[in-house]
This record gives structure tokens, C-alpha cells and sequence, in this order.
């Protein structure tokens, strides 16, 4: 019976589930409490205003295992391979803001419009957006993105004053989009890479 027992042994230790190591965590959420330090830590350009008036809860956020300047420079080549229309652009270590042109096709899909359904023709939009990157003690970086959205157009209702603009709700279409980017890029390329990222092709 002795003689059985190393083949006991060895069978059992055959049976045992792999060990395997953790991966690597390149992506998680952000903490409940995201909304609370970025906001004041921007700067506030005077012609801005409209980003500054948004709700706290706004925007999207995400913190990734990057450095924070190749994150926005991945995010800065993304727009210039997709030819946005940009302007009004200011960029900083932590900050990068623009305005960009939309159709109404763009406008309408970024946007909640409930409230003007039926009562004007829309034509084209802007959106305000502010992207904000900053390191975390535990070596990832917090991006978070907001967006605010002015709509123009005709107005149809005869009761409805015209405006030269509308502003709109964000539906955080547009904010995720850049987001799903982002993600989609750092977990195909290696962390802390010191060259400059480009946009992968969808």
C-alpha cells in the first residue's frame, strides 16, 4: 500500500486548480467622489463661461494605468485623424478645452432635446468640451471629460422666441466615445510608454 502513495500524491496535485497571477490592471472606474477635486483645479478662461455653469455631476471619468501627457496626446491625435472641426483651443500639462463644430445629425445624437421637440428645426451645434488629466498617488491617471452643447436653429412654434442659440443637455454620447477610444488603446499598447500614442483604426 505504501508504494501507492506518491502516485496518490502526485494525482492529487494534478487535480488542484492552476495558480495563475493577477493580470494587470490598465482600466478601473472612478471613485464615487471623482467630481469633487478636477473642477477646481482649472483654470477659467474668460470666454468659457458656459463650461463653468455645468452641474457638478456631469461628464464622464475613468483612470487608467498611462501617463497623463500621453493620454492627452492620444486624445489630441485621435481628433486630428478624425478631422474635427476644432476651435478655441487651449491646452496645459492637465487640461485640454476646444469647441467643435457638429451637424444637426452629431448634435442631435450627443444631445437630450426633449423639451424643443416639435418646436424648431435644428441646423447645426457646438460642443464645449474640457478634458482634464491628472496623476494619482497609486502611479494611474484620472481623465475626466465634460461637454456642454449649444444647438442652433429655426424655431417653428410660433410662441417660441428665437435664439441664436440653444443650450443643450449632454447625453454623454460624445463624452464616451472619447472614452471608449482612450480605453480601447491603452489596453492594446504597453503602460507607460514614453512616445507619443496614436489612434488605433476602429
Amino acid at each position: 500500500m505504501l508504494h501507492l502513495l506518491p502516485t496518490l500524491l502526485l494525482t492529487s496535485s494534478l487535480a488542484l486548480p492552476a495558480q495563475t497571477a493577477p493580470a494587470t490592471e490598465l482600466v478601473r472606474p472612478c471613485a464615487a467622489s471623482w467630481n469633487a477635486a478636477p473642477t477646481d483645479r482649472k483654470k477659467k478662461p474668460p470666454s468659457n463661461k458656459a463650461k463653468q455653469e455645468q452641474p457638478a455631476d456631469s461628464g464622464v471619468c475613468i483612470e487608467l494605468a498611462y501617463p497623463q501627457l500621453d493620454i492627452q496626446e492620444f486624445l489630441q491625435a485621435r481628433a486630428r485623424k478624425e478631422q474635427w472641426k476644432i476651435f478655441q483651443e487651449r491646452v496645459s500639462e492637465e487640461t485640454w478645452s476646444f469647441s467643435i463644430e457638429l451637424s444637426k445629425e452629431e448634435l442631435l445624437k450627443s444631445t437630450n432635446d426633449s423639451r424643443l421637440n416639435g418646436r424648431v428645426e435644428w441646423t447645426k451645434g457646438i460642443a464645449l468640451v474640457t478634458v482634464n488629466t491628472f496623476p494619482l498617488p497609486d502611479g494611474f491617471s484620472r481623465t475626466i471629460i465634460r461637454a456642454s452643447f449649444r444647438g442652433y436653429a429655426k424655431a417653428v412654434d410660433q410662441f417660441l422666441v428665437e435664439r441664436e442659440y440653444w443650450e443643450l443637455e449632454s447625453n454623454h454620447n460624445f463624452e464616451s466615445t472619447m472614452i471608449t477610444a482612450l480605453q480601447n488603446y491603452i489596453k492594446t499598447a504597453p503602460p507607460h510608454v514614453q512616445d507619443s500614442p496614436e489612434p488605433t483604426d476602429k
